[in-house]
């Protein structure tokens, strides 16, 4: 089994087609057809079911692809492994954020990559925050930001930050009775909430419930920035994680104020346990941490710091 016949099985069962496959790794269909026959000879068990409408993985197939996945993986971050080793850091490292936190975070990342690291090219997926673990287990990321106590198999998860939520409504709405931010006094106003795609919905949820009172839910976005334009143009109000708020454009239409007793969103910076972390997703890692250090530190929005736990 080589390498190269493992790159173009991975591509007939992602394509689900021999002609979209043989087009993507650049070889003639007959040679790919050859090269996947011999595949399931030298194992012994048929891997693709043929038809009309294209191949489809057997059994054996989904459990072959899946290592193929790793293998692969790992064959090429040898490579960056030892090149790394004689030069300077490198490499392709993707990064997995929820939307708020990647307002803050991203952008100060970035420039000090590329101060100290110009080799890393780093690809960033912002995602809903109930999606990012299993984009981490799958391996579809290298680090992740996850939030909300995810304990996960298989995913080591250090503390990065905590922060408080906050109810944030127009600034020409009226302001709640007595300025009372409680759950009690919110749910006399109609709110526009994240879906329960997101682990801050769950947070939300679970806070009123615990409450004892039930939120008016006027609307609902799957993406705290979208979320936050509806509010700014409308008359009601949501709940979000103060960092949404220090560089969203709508924020100056807001009026934002933390919620008692307070709510507390925890994120942690995670990876795989069994995969590897590559130099260049060690060195973003690191700094990550730093940088979520600093904007606390900078209190660019009002978040409390975790003590830093690493040994």
């Amino acid at each position: 089994m080589e390498l190269r016949q493992l790159r173009y099985f991975v591509a007939v069962v992602e394509c689900g087609s021999l002609s979209r496959a043989a087009s993507m790794v650049h070889i003639v269909q007959p040679a790919l057809s050859q090269q996947m026959g011999q595949l399931e000879q030298e194992l012994g068990v048929q891997l693709l079911h043929r038809s009309v409408r294209g191949v489809t993985p057997t059994p054996a197939g989904h459990a072959l692809y899946r290592h193929a996945q790793q293998m692969l993986k790992m064959a090429d971050q040898t490579q960056d492994a030892v090149r790394n080793s004689v030069g300077e850091i490198g490499g392709p490292v993707k990064l997995g954020l929820p939307s708020s936190l990647a307002l803050v975070l991203v952008g100060p990342l970035v420039g000090a990559l590329e101060m100290r690291f110009p080799g890393i090219s780093l690809e960033v997926y912002e995602s809903p925050s109930s999606y990012l673990p299993a984009h981490l287990i799958n391996q579809q990321v290298d680090l992740s930001v996850l939030v909300d106590d995810l304990t996960l198999p298989g995913i080591h998860a250090e503390p990065l930050l905590e922060e408080s939520l906050y109810f944030a409504q127009p600034r020409h709405a009226p302001v709640l009775e007595g300025a009372d931010f409680t759950l009690a006094s919110i749910a006399r106003v109609p709110l526009m909430l994240t879906t329960h795609a997101t682990t801050l919905r769950h947070l939300v949820d679970r806070a009123f419930t615990e409450a004892g009172v039930l939120p008016i839910v006027k609307a609902q976005a799957s993406s705290i920035q979208t979320l936050l334009l509806m509010v700014a143009k409308g008359g009601a109000g949501t709940i979000v994680p103060r960092s949404a708020l220090a560089l969203h454009v709508a924020a100056d239409l807001l009026r934002a104020n933390i919620i008692e007793p307070r709510i507390i969103r925890r994120a942690t910076l995670a990876y795989s346990r069994l995969g590897y972390l590559s130099p260049a997703a060690g060195c973003v890692r690191d700094v990550l941490r730093e940088i979520a250090d600093q904007v606390i530190g900078a209190e660019k929005w009002f978040i409390d710091a975790i003590p830093d736990t690493q040994p």
